[in-house]
């Protein structure tokens, strides 16, 4: 028997990729003995005390007790599951998912296959970035100005790759076909257009400043142009708009990416805050001036697909929004997404006139963080607004109609203390009682969910962009009474996160429910096994894993069970690629490093700590089969005779079980 095929896929991408490599693409890696140390990037880590031991192909953070292999790294960095991990590393690889995967398969070359469109983005992009950093054309050097003129340096151009397009027809699709990609791939990419008229392919961006859209994996997707005011004057009404955003692509959504992501999610993460913007010269001006925490949406709306992506990181957003009209109702349009999701929304509007980086170039990073911090809950924003200009004495109509909306919005959100303090906050600015706002929220709680039981039911079919859904590896079989330990933490799935046969937790989920530590004694038992690995059969055929005390200890035995089975080593490596849930992940490290760490110390030997674990869980057996005997005996309407009988019998089976655990 073998395992399924995700297996072998797993075990290809573990040797195909360098934890170093991975860990060291974002964190800055120093060597220190045989590993290597780097800040921990999950909490405020003034010394390097994350370790990456790169013989092993694990890491760990001792003060947060997290860690795992390559797969967990990546899932925790990127806030995914674990098919999106291996997908991004057999991309980062090079490796085909498609061939352990059924779906369609694509070839290389071909504008459906996506190694080859982020082959084809990412040349581009470098080019525009060198177009740029040399400044050798006249255009160049007028778009080098124009980003000096909006206090853009050096440091920001190259952190953020900004380039530019030179003002060509044909510039990016000659690029690309001088090294073998064709114009539909040129189009499938994002960075050029077919022709109205004729055959061929023309250029998407021209004359702009570019600014390169990343995924959490640091990929070039897409491409944003800004207009450069001193070349746009030479085509009049047919320069553009002020932006033109990456259309929608193989590689990139809108409504799932956000501008920055990418460098700022480690500090999201340390600050438990994300400040969300309009534009992408927001977010490099903010950056530059020391503000680190800053994304920007991508031409579109922000939407629940980016909540989603902001709640992997922190629970508390601020809207960042220019001081116009226009600002004000974007705040209305989001409001009640992040309420329904339950996120820590504020919304931050600046001074009428202001964008973002106008204004932290006038009065600087210490005032815009001053009104961060001072940035009003988006419930308490909005009842703010609802209530402008109106006299709360005398204007009944108004009154009725902004707390009807509060509630509306309201009832949608789940219940918390935050809106109980709403109510009481309601209560008083309108002079109501807080009951009387608490049974209107009730009843229109109980309103939408009886809209929601009596909706139509729609069928929901995942989109298909064209290509296959790497999500979907066949994983084989699940025995519904086992406790399989890539299955037993994730009954409240999303289905369009499960591999075939077996349930992932998908991201944009609450998290799974923490894995419960392993007891001392089971501790050591997988302490002997881990220490060596040839103990684990005999260990398999000796232990009952019903007698062991802790739900973590029987889902690891079960993975031991699943790989002897299987025929597969049971080593401590072939341990942590089979197992998919991270908090397990770290189970097995922190047992390994602590077996490293303390090898010298153990006075037995690893096959005498099992004899001894061995007996310790017969003993725990027959003790309970003891107790249930004597408690049926106890229950049982029995004469002295046949009471007797049953004692004794219970005995000698005693006896007979403790002097064969001592041969």
């Amino acid at each position: 028997m073998s395992l399924p095929s995700d297996f072998d896929l797993k075990e290809r991408v573990r040797s195909a990729v360098d934890i170093v490599d991975v860990i060291g693409a974002t964190l800055e890696l120093q060597p220190q003995g045989r590993n290597f140390v780097t800040r921990c990037p999950w909490h405020n880590d003034r010394r390097p005390s994350m370790t990456v031991n790169q013989e092993r192909q694990t890491w760990k953070c001792w003060p947060c007790d997290i860690g795992g292999d390559v797969f967990s790294f990546v899932m925790r960095r990127d806030g995914v599951d674990f098919p999106t991990a291996i997908r991004s590393l057999a991309e980062l690889a090079g490796i085909p998912v498609e061939e352990y995967r059924r779906g369609k398969k694509t070839t290389p070359g071909n504008p459906d296959d996506k190694p080859t469109l982020l082959a084809a983005i990412k040349l581009v992009s470098a080019a525009y970035f060198e177009e740029l950093a040399s400044g050798q054309s006249d255009d160049a050097k007028i778009a080098r100005q124009y980003l000096a003129e909006r206090g853009i340096n050096d440091e920001s151009r190259e952190r953020f790759q900004i380039g530019f397009a030179p003002d060509s027809w044909s510039f990016a699709v000659d690029l690309l076909k001088k090294h073998n990609f064709s114009g539909e791939v040129a189009q499938a990419a994002g960075v050029a257009s077919a022709k109205r008229s004729g055959n061929g392919f023309v250029d998407m961006f021209r004359g702009r400043l570019m600014f390169p859209i990343h995924d959490l994996q640091n990929q070039v997707i897409s491409l944003g142009g800004r207009v450069i005011p001193a070349i746009a004057e030479r085509h009049g009404d047919k320069a553009g708009g002020k932006y033109i955003n990456g259309r929608e692509t193989l590689l990139f959504r809108k409504s799932h990416q956000l501008y920055g992501l990418q460098l700022a999610r480690d500090s999201i993460r340390r600050g438990g805050e994300a400040l969300v913007m309009e534009g992408y010269t927001d977010v490099v001006a903010t950056r530059q001036a020391g503000i680190e925490p800053v994304v920007a949406v991508l031409g579109t709306a922000l939407g629940e697909q980016h909540v989603k992506i902001l709640r992997r990181f922190s629970e508390r957003v601020v809207l960042v929004l220019d001081g116009d009209a226009a600002g004000q109702a974007r705040a209305d349009e989001v409001l009640e997404l992040f309420v329904r999701a339950d996120v820590d929304m504020r919304v931050l509007t600046l001074p009428e006139g202001s964008d973002p980086a106008d204004f932290v170039a006038e009065f600087g990073r210490d005032k815009f963080e001053s009104l961060v911090r001072q940035a009003p809950d988006a419930l308490d924003h909005k009842l703010a607004r609802l209530t402008d200009g109106v006299d709360l004495t005398k204007d009944t109509h108004a009154i009725t109609s902004a707390v009807e909306a509060m509630l509306k919005i309201v009832a949608r959100a789940p219940d918390s203390i935050r809106i109980d303090q709403l109510i009481v906050r309601m209560s008083k600015s309108f002079d109501l009682k807080a009951e009387r706002l608490q049974r209107r929220l009730e009843a229109l709680r109980r309103d939408a969910r009886q809209r929601e039981r009596t909706r139509p039911v729609v069928s929901r079919t995942r989109p298909d962009p064209g290509h296959g859904d790497p999500s979907r590896i066949d994983s084989g079989r699940i025995d519904p009474g086992h406790s399989d330990p890539n299955a037993a933490l994730a009954e409240s799935a999303d289905p369009e996160s499960k591999w075939t046969g077996a349930t992932i937790p998908a991201a944009s989920q609450s998290a799974p429910p923490r894995v419960p530590p392993l007891s001392m004694v089971d501790r050591k038992l997988f302490e002997a096994l881990i220490e060596e690995s040839d103990l684990v059969a005999r260990a398999i055929e000796a232990i009952d894993p019903a007698t062991l005390e802790s739900t973590t200890a029987k889902m690891l035995f079960s993975a031991y069970q699943d790989l002897e089975l299987a025929a597969r080593p049971l080593d401590v490596d072939t341990l942590l690629l089979f197992v998919e849930n991270d908090q397990l992940k770290n189970q097995i490290v922190s047992i390994h490093e602590n077996i490293q760490n303390r090898r010298d110390e153990l006075p037995e030997t690893p096959t005498q700590r099992l004899h001894a674990l061995v007996a310790y869980y017969h003993n725990r057996a027959s003790a309970s089969e003891s107790a249930r005997d004597i408690e049926t005996l106890a229950s049982a309407s029995l004469d002295e005779d046949e009471e007797l009988a049953r004692l004794n019998e219970i005995v000698n089976r005693h006896r007979a079980a403790q002097k064969t655990r001592n041969q």
